[in-house]
């Protein structure tokens, strides 16, 4: 099937299947967009993640000499365990009672300490960084999840009229038998086709990206834990009774 195939089945099809064939190529390319930026960002994410890993293996036991490190090219690493790190040390200094600065996270000390109660809240901010950035992630996928689901019923819908138009056109011409209405038949079933075309490639991307976006999300928890397993180790006093 050529483009004139297709260009001539729209250019003779009903009013209501040319609605139908244009909503789902509406569809077909706001998925397809959603599907490309999004795997280009999950593809920039992993790599800053990587370039982070690594700079945090180096450097985990020197926590203010990291956040140096990592402030000074914040906008070069785009992952979300660097911005979970960075946000934990800016409310880390912030607890310290330090000025908003790289250069203030200093080493732990016998003063530069802080509560249980403010670890406890620290956990909770590294929460819901982690989560935000996330939800950030996922924007727009609900976007692709209704392509998968309307689609196919879409394409059914446009088969069904096509059905209808086929035995109207049979009555009205008093023509009777498979060879009356094959054609029109024939027709109608591409709009299944259509349907299915759009929404495979969604399913396909919606389940790749997803399952990324997990992996990443895995990968995000484990640091949290990391991170906050090292600042109760050097920050955290023990409250005594």
């Amino acid at each position: 099937m050529d483009t004139r195939f297709w260009l001539s089945h729209f250019a003779a099809a009903s009013l209501m299947a040319k609605a139908i064939y244009l909503l789902l190529l509406l569809l077909s390319l706001v998925a397809w967009t959603i599907m490309i930026r999004k795997i280009q960002l999950l593809r920039r994410n992993a790599r800053g993640t990587r370039e982070f890993l690594d700079l945090y293996r180096e450097g985990r036991r020197d926590l203010p000499g990291l956040y140096r490190r990592i402030g000074a090219g914040r906008g070069r690493l785009e992952s979300p365990l660097a911005a979970i790190f960075v946000r934990g040390c800016e409310e880390l200094q912030a607890f310290l009672g330090r000025e908003p600065a790289p250069e203030s996270v200093g080493p732990p000390s016998g003063r530069a300490r802080i509560s249980t109660l403010q670890f406890s809240t620290l956990s909770r901010i590294v929460a819901s960084v982690e989560d935000k950035y996330f939800l950030d992630l996922e924007h727009l996928l609900i976007i692709l999840a209704t392509t998968i689901s309307a689609a196919p019923f879409l394409g059914l819908l446009g088969t069904v009229w096509g059905i209808l138009e086929a035995f109207q056109t049979m009555g009205s011409q008093g023509a009777t038998g498979v060879t009356a209405v094959g054609s029109g038949i024939s027709e109608a079933l591409i709009a299944t086709a259509f349907g299915l075309i759009v929404a495979i490639p969604a399913l396909l991307g919606y389940n790749f990206i997803g399952a990324r976006i997990r992996e990443l999300a895995a990968e995000a928890d484990q640091f949290s834990a990391d991170f906050l397993a090292v600042v109760e180790r050097d920050y955290v006093r023990e409250d005594r009774p």
